[in-house]
């Protein structure tokens, strides 16, 4: 897995917490629970999905799940009140079971996703809501620049065999990975239209998430930021200026609910 960097990863904070607000508050919905519900944020990161479940469930016993130190570190120094926990999610086996487990933008780094779907849904307490967000981010102009460049000769085999570390699934993934639950699966996808001030901030916010581990695959300063130049060439015909020099950038999320029955 890829080092993080929490304060790079906040640059573009607002913008990475509105995906979980939507799927917190179609959580909310769901649940038919005490005031008081027991939460799982399962790839927590810096705490900013986190601090969105406290909001919308106050009082709510939130346990914040993320494999990074870095982000763990950086969530315990956020504010927000719970119970933070640095465990790969892949072999976290939870003490009690959750009115609501809910991941924001994580599970694209989790091998055998859709085990790791059925396990989540055995950690619901009946009448428990599994609530998922994820990137749909494989046909984006900005991923296929990061892997055509990637591939690119000029790079050798620096970057060999990191297509396996991210995983931009599709919503029929979902749809049959909770099939084996019995569960009746909600699927539905949203494009964020996002308006960054220049081409710059394309890099800056990938290299915040889904281009970390092919930088630092990197020789040397020197080469990462020739490669994120070289991505950045690539990926500018996808993303035309405004007229003030700003860009839209649509990022697309796929959201998934199911409700454990009583």
């Amino acid at each position: 897995m890829p080092e993080w960097d929490p304060r790079l990863y906040l640059k573009f904070g607002a913008e990475r917490s509105r995906p979980a607000l939507d799927l917190a508050m179609r959580a909310k919905t769901l649940l038919e629970t005490a005031a008081a519900p027991r939460i799982l944020d399962l790839g927590c990161g810096p705490g900013n999905s986190t601090a969105v479940l406290a909001a919308i469930f106050p009082g709510a016993s939130i346990v914040g799940l993320d494999s990074s130190p870095e982000m763990i570190d950086s969530a315990q120094k956020s504010g927000v009140e719970a119970e933070w926990v640095l465990r790969d999610a892949a072999s976290y086996r939870p003490v009690g079971l959750f009115d609501l487990v809910f991941s924001n933008a994580a599970l694209q780094w989790i091998p055998d996703q859709d085990s790791l779907l059925s396990r989540m849904y055995g950690w619901l307490k009946p009448a428990g809501v599994l609530a998922i967000q994820v990137p749909g981010n494989g046909e984006s102009p900005l991923h296929r620049a990061l892997r055509r460049t990637a591939a690119d000769s000029a790079w050798g085999t620096r970057f060999e065999g990191l297509d396996d570390l991210i995983r931009y699934e599709e919503p029929p993934f979902y749809f049959e990975a909770l099939a084996p639950t019995g569960a009746q699966a909600e699927v539905w996808e949203s494009t964020y239209w996002h308006v960054l001030a220049n081409r710059q901030a394309l890099i800056d916010w990938y290299s915040g998430t889904g281009m970390r581990p092919w930088l630092e695959r990197a020789a040397d300063e020197a080469e990462r930021q020739a490669f994120k130049d070289a991505v950045l060439e690539a990926a500018a015909p996808g993303y035309p200026l405004r007229a003030d020099g700003s860009l839209f950038f649509p990022f697309r999320r796929i959201f998934v609910t199911a409700v454990r029955p009583r």
